[in-house]
């Protein structure tokens, strides 16, 4: 079929399934990760630009506040806490900035971007081990929650003030008094020994905002490409039972054909239009009609009118219906009768709607034979008793009657007629009596004296006993014995009789001479022995054989038909069967199959 051609890609393990979603999930958590964590980077890189940035304008804006001050002939000019304090104030209106301060060591604001905290010693953790020498200067970041500012990210970077160009001129005692008394970097004092330190803290609404807006994309992308993960998945998961589905269909689909082809019983199926859509085979031998003559094709238009009137689409629809089991219908076909058991189905769905309509046809003729032959046979066995009990009652006055007749005989000269007919009424009574007594044998049972029998024997002195007869009629025998021939428990005197009225039978058919075959050999197993006599006389029509082992049925001039019939019941009453076989002009080939004596029967 066409779907079993297709890509085999689509037709993957569960367990594939399952880790490309195990795989899927791992790579798309790893991208939501690594975008979350290379953004982060680039914000905080981005507030490390902007506080270095703002460092640097600190530096270089109170530097040039000082030459400005120069310039404009001021040679007083201000310490440099005042020119810084004085470009931070410039910078604080940037929303962006929670505060900006430059400390000492020990945490003293000498400059704030609020006003108020100059002077102050503030609470902060500085590094001990941030150099503050050096063409480049180190930092170091973090982000500080506290009450007040609320969450921002602090940069810690070392500090060199510029160094005052002229130092500044005191105008009285006291001015000079106080400029000695200034801390360390003031006045005329190198501003670059001592540790300072700017510190920039950003305000991080702004990051995040932004790092939750980019988390919320993350994740909608990650799930996004989950949900479609998940999605092919569950495609492929459902192209792989609809596979499963559609073989076990099609593996039903060949069973079924198959046992629908090869029962015994004739289906006939129509759907719901009344087109018949089934015609097995046992149903094509039964009316000698093919399948591709049938198929399409209306009940009606085929079938016999007994056959056709069990199709009814309406009837099938009807609340009235009643299914039809067990009809018997005889018909003509093929110019002889035949007997079929018919039985009607409809086929509905779940709400009970009829979808089509079936007809198994089961073909009686050969049973109905059969039971025409059993009624034949157990009137013939009533007969037969009838016979031998009407035998066994006619066989004592047979002793008086030949009695009387010897006594008679004894009384007339011999050659007269009187004594010529006393003669024949003895002949008369023996031939008569032997009748009864071969009746009697085959419609009694009698008891077999079993005795250990070598069949090689007993085959060869049978023929032995029957060669000059043989010989005489141009007959020749032909002994074909296995060396290795198993014994059979039996009755010798029996066995006897069956054997010499078979191969007389065979010697009689061969009228014009020729080779008288018997062979005998253990069969597969060793369970049996089969004895066969293969004579090449005309042989037997059908009906001639069909009734070989019927009592007293003969076709010989001077045959009584009951040396068939009493072999076939001594070989039954020995366990064994007897078959023959015959065609026209070929010969008749006789088959008996005997047990074997069981291993250590006596």
């Amino acid at each position: 079929m066409k779907w079993l051609s297709r890509p085999k890609f689509i037709y993957v393990s569960p367990w594939l399934l399952a880790a490309a979603t195990g795989l899927l999930v791992l790579i798309v958590v790893t991208f939501a990760v690594s975008n979350i964590q290379r953004e982060k980077r680039l914000m905080i890189n981005a507030m490390l630009q902007k506080a270095a940035t703002l460092h640097r304008v600190i530096r270089s804006g109170a530097r040039a506040s000082y030459i400005s001050d120069l310039r404009r002939g001021i040679w007083k000019p201000d310490p440099w806490q005042v020119h810084v304090q004085r470009i931070i104030d410039h910078l604080s209106d940037d929303p962006d900035l929670s505060f900006i301060t430059v400390v000492d060591d020990r945490g003293m604001a000498f400059a704030h971007s609020r006003q108020a905290m100059c002077g102050k010693q503030l609470d902060l953790q500085l590094p001990a081990d941030l150099p503050n020498k050096g063409r480049k200067r180190p930092f170091i970041y973090r982000v500080v929650q506290e009450k007040e500012l609320g969450r921002f990210f602090e940069v810690i970077r070392s500090f060199t003030p510029f160094q005052p160009m002229l130092p500044r001129i005191p105008l009285s005692l006291q001015e000079l008094h106080r400029q000695f008394s200034m801390p360390f970097g003031f006045g005329r004092f190198p501003a670059g020994s001592k540790g300072y330190y700017i510190i920039v803290a950003l305000d991080m609404k702004g990051y995040d905002h932004a790092l939750g807006r980019l988390r919320f994309q993350v994740v909608m992308l990650s799930l996004t490409m989950l949900l479609v993960g998940v999605g092919g998945w569950l495609s492929l998961s459902a192209v792989q039972g609809y596979r499963v589905s559609r073989k076990a269909l099609h593996e039903i689909k060949a069973f079924t054909g198959l046992l629908v082809s090869k029962l015994p019983v004739g289906i006939i199926a129509t759907d719901i239009r009344g087109h018949i859509t089934t015609w097995n085979r046992a149903v094509e031998q039964l009316m000698g009609i093919e399948a591709p003559r049938a198929i399409g094709k209306k009940p009606e238009e085929i079938l016999p009118r007994k056959l056709a009137d069990f199709f009814s689409v309406s009837g099938a629809h009807s609340e009235s219906y009643v299914e039809q089991a067990g009809q018997e219908v005889r018909l003509i076909v093929h110019e002889e009768e035949v007997v079929l058991n018919c039985h009607h189905l409809v086929i509905s769905d779940r709400s009970e709607k009829a979808e089509g309509e079936v007809l198994l046809i089961s073909n009686l003729t050969a049973l109905k034979n059969l039971e025409k032959e059993m009624r034949e046979t157990e009137r013939l066995a009533a007969v037969g008793r009838m016979a031998a009990g009407v035998a066994h009652e006619v066989r004592n006055p047979l002793s008086s009657v030949k009695g009387l007749a010897l006594l008679l005989q004894g009384k007339f000269p011999q050659k007269s007629n009187e004594h010529e007919t006393a003669t024949l009424l003895i002949q008369e009574v023996e031939r008569m009596n032997r009748t009864i007594s071969e009746l009697l044998s085959f419609a009694r049972p009698a008891p077999l004296d079993l005795a250990d029998i070598d069949v090689g024997e007993l085959l060869k002195r049978q023929v032995r006993l029957l060669a000059a007869d043989a010989a005489s009629d141009g007959i020749m025998f032909t002994l074909d014995l296995a060396d290795d021939l198993r014994s059979i428990a039996g009755d010798q005197d029996r066995l006897n009789q069956v054997f010499i009225n078979i191969l007389l039978n065979a010697m009689q058919a061969m009228t014009d001479g020729g080779e008288l075959i018997v062979s005998a050999h253990n069969n597969t197993g060793n369970k049996t022995v089969v004895i066969t006599v293969a004579d090449a006389g005309p042989g037997m029509e059908k009906e001639t054989l069909n009734q070989v082992f019927f009592p007293y049925f003969t076709t010989k001039k001077s045959g009584t038909g009951i040396g068939l019939a009493i072999s076939q019941k001594v070989i039954a009453d020995h366990g064994g069967t007897i078959q023959v076989q015959s065609v026209p002009g070929r010969g008749t080939v006789v088959t008996i199959e005997l047990p074997v004596k069981a291993a250590g029967a006596q």
